[in-house]
């Protein structure tokens, strides 16, 4: 077995969300999952809370026929996950936009200009890298004594793992700080939701009309008959649906800062 195989990729993801408060940095445990037909991207902190926030609400489903979802169960930031498959590095992002769960496919090539500068990354000898992805200048430094292509998000190409990445404005950095052997396959959709496969260019539109009217899914979800009903302490639905849409565009208003800058025009 190759060390492409099988192995977990540690990375240690800091990042600020929003460009107005850059002193809030974010830190989350970020696992690069390879094995020899690809490599899975995605939130150790989201997918443990999720995890065990699905076991708690079948066991209320099963006890009350009722589930309860507090805000306090979902940890984590990083609620998108990537995969990429080998040889050939196709690329996808799966993410969730309100009640819907989306494979989003991503052929844009990185043209990486790689320097001689070299130097010492944790215990790894690393060589540096830079390209412009996604509206972001990144600095990269890979190493060739870890054989695989790849890297954490969509990153990858470069003649070995890459070990730190950032972008020129420091907002997103991903370092790896450990490596371990794993069983089995990367098939880790806590949610087994089924995806809707759309590519980057109609993504942008599903994520700006997203964005401008964030609580149309469960709006619909309602005037469907559907059983989900958010009720308040005064029992108005009206006004929780407000609030939540409030807080959804107050979310989105702080998370200007994302990876991918362009990606709503």
């Amino acid at each position: 077995m190759g060390i492409a195989q099988n192995k977990r990729f540690i990375y240690e993801y800091k990042f600020v969300p929003d460009s107005a408060n850059a002193q809030d940095v974010k830190t989350e445990m970020m696992f690069l999952d390879t094995n020899s037909k690809g490599s899975k991207y995605y939130s150790y902190t989201v997918f443990n809370s999720d995890s065990l926030m699905k076991i708690d609400l079948e066991k209320q489903l099963a006890a009350t026929g009722s589930i309860n979802i507090r805000s306090d169960m979902q940890k984590g930031s990083v609620r998108y996950s990537v995969t990429k498959t080998y040889p050939d590095y196709k690329v996808n992002l799966h993410r969730k936009l309100s009640m819907d769960a989306y494979n989003i496919s991503d052929d844009r090539k990185i043209s990486w200009k790689i320097s001689q500068n070299k130097e010492k990354i944790g215990e790894w000898n690393a060589q540096k890298a830079e390209a412009d992805f996604a509206g972001r200048h990144w600095i990269a430094w890979f190493s060739s004594e870890i054989p695989i292509q790849d890297g954490p998000y969509k990153f990858h190409g470069l003649p070995g793992l890459i070990v730190k990445i950032e972008d020129k404005t420091g907002s997103h950095k991903m370092e790896l700080k450990g490596i371990k052997n794993i069983q089995g396959d990367l098939n880790i959709n806590v949610w087994d939701a089924k995806e809707i496969a759309i590519n980057n260019k109609q993504f942008k539109k599903v994520i700006s009309e997203y964005e401008s009217d964030p609580t149309k899914g469960i709006k619909q979800m309602q005037m469907g008959g559907a059983t989900i009903v958010l009720t308040g302490k005064d029992g108005s639905s009206a006004k929780v649906a407000k609030d939540q849409e409030e807080r959804l565009k107050n979310q989105i208003r702080k998370d200007n800062n994302r990876i991918e800058l362009d990606i709503v025009n």
